[in-house]
């Protein structure tokens, strides 16, 4: 049999190019110049495994990569006519992912199986559909059984069979680099990372519990943290190494990367003594645990930046996410990063429950004299988007923040704010994210002009965008600046 491993759709109908994270949040974006794409992690596990432990022809598509509306997706499908279709959707694109395998299997008659984030938090309605089987939570090992002909009612993990316990990391062969190539996802690359780099997990879990959080409740149900073998992590990447000799970094994208000192410090060494911290590593960590010995050490082993969560700037909105990261411990550690010689991305949401425009905007100059104090080198500003599946989209159903109507492409962690409080609008959310990307942007500038590192942050956007590309956003930067100095 045929088995096809798919990834959402690239192009959705109304002409956005979709930027696929099922276990964080997707989005679509109008213009070509700000889209990349991840690599599809999951789903390269799954070729993989299948293709080591089952005899049946695997191959791994990606319409995100590709570009593909559904027509052309459909046919780049069809034409590998597949026995068995796996579809990794999140909300943001469900429909037109379940319309596409529909349309696959009426010509076909493929058998169709959906998994990750919106799978897990609706089954039945996907069953309800004509989607023949749904697994939910880590789906590996669940579509290994059912590809190996395991009797449905005997396989954790398909619904609605009780979920399967979480996987061992270390029984996972490296992800696929065949079907698709891991090095293309850095043509143009996740903006921030300044390399050409690969992404790459050598743990998965987080031992917090972000009321937000996809990965924490959709996909493993409890907090965890599972580091695989530093040996083996460090085999891939001379591996990844020898293949593209161009490589210029690794980024490990993973839920807390740091989540053990003793890992990161035999991580390291490891790195070292293979002579790769000849290249440029980024890591989303957890700014608590980055103390001043394992920064050292990261340092030492080749690591340029840290990615960390800090969200917001007000006690009550952590409080209510689950969160406890206090503006001064934060401003203490990045500095403590900084010192280190290693550069820092932070990631802050806006319209969170327990704010209002008061909080948010404490949030808002956080932002501020984070640049000011150049603790902070980058910075992604987002809309608190309550994905189904976790306590956020059940509390935000439950207490009337949330409209039921909202269609399923309105799940967009870069669009229009879905959430609305009595006395706080999703209007006035939206304008208070706009106000910090103006303040992030005008920081932004002048921190590179302090440090006169302008040129080389204009050779790098030459190098992704191109000239055009450049022009365009160098003249949507002038506008940001107006506007930021008419805001005050």
């Amino acid at each position: 049999m045929k088995i096809v491993l798919a990834n959402s759709i690239g192009i959705d109908r109304h002409g956005y190019y979709i930027i696929h994270s099922p276990s964080r949040w997707s989005e679509g974006v109008r213009n070509a110049y700000h889209w990349f794409a991840y690599y599809p992690w999951e789903l390269a596990y799954l070729s993989s495994l299948l293709k080591k432990n089952t005899q049946h022809q695997v191959a791994l598509v990606d319409g995100c990569q590709e570009r593909l509306s559904a027509g052309p997706y459909a046919a780049r499908i069809l034409a590998e006519h597949p026995g068995m279709l796996v579809v990794e959707s999140a909300t943001r694109m469900i429909d037109e992912n379940v319309a596409l395998a529909l349309q696959i299997k009426k010509q076909l008659g493929t058998t169709l199986v959906f998994v990750g984030q919106h799978a897990t938090a609706f089954p039945e309605r996907l069953l309800a559909q004509g989607i023949d089987y749904v697994c939910q939570g880590e789906y590996e090992y669940t579509v290994l059984e059912l590809a190996r002909g395991t009797s449905q009612e005997r396989i954790p993990g398909l619904y609605p069979n009780q979920r399967r316990p979480l996987l061992d990391v270390t029984t996972l062969p490296w992800p696929e680099d065949d079907d698709v190539s891991r090095y293309a996802y850095g043509f143009p690359g996740e903006p921030s990372s300044e390399y050409h780099e690969i992404q790459m997990y050598a743990s998965r879990g987080c031992p917090m519990s972000c009321s937000f959080c996809v990965a924490r409740h959709v996909y493993y149900q409890q907090p965890n943290w599972r580091p695989r073998r530093v040996d083996d992590v460090v085999a891939e990447i001379q591996h990844l190494a020898g293949k593209y000799p161009r490589l210029e970094g690794i980024f490990f994208d993973e839920e807390t990367h740091n989540g053990s000192p003793v890992f990161i410090r035999e991580l390291c060494a490891g790195l070292c003594a293979a002579g790769l911290e000849r290249l440029r590593y980024e890591a989303m960590c957890d700014l608590r645990l980055l103390d001043d010995e394992m920064l050292r050490q990261m340092r030492h082993a080749g690591y340029y930046k840290v990615r960390v969560g800090i969200e917001s700037a007000s006690a009550t909105v952590l409080s209510q996410m689950g969160k406890t990261l206090p503006p001064n411990i934060v401003k203490e550690r990045l500095a403590a990063v900084h010192r280190a010689g290693i550069a820092t991305y932070g990631t802050f949401m806006f319209g969170s429950p327990g704010a209002n425009e008061s909080e948010d905007r404490k949030t808002v100059q956080l932002i501020r004299e984070l640049l000011d104090d150049d603790v902070l080198d980058n910075l992604q500003i987002s809309l608190c988007t309550p994905q189904p599946g976790t306590p956020l989209y059940e509390q935000a159903l439950r207490k009337g923040w949330l409209r039921e109507s909202q269609p399923w492409s309105a799940f967009d962690g870069g669009g229009r704010a879905l959430l609305s409080y009595p006395g706080y609008r999703a209007s006035q959310i939206e304008r208070v994210k706009q106000r910090a990307v103006l303040v992030r942007d005008h920081g932004y500038l002048w921190q590179k002009l302090r440090r006169r590192r302008f040129f080389h942050w204009i050779a790098g956007i030459l190098r992704r965008y191109g000239i055009i590309g450049s022009l365009v956003k160098g003249m949507r930067r002038g506008v940001a600046e107006v506007w930021y100095h008419l805001g005050r």
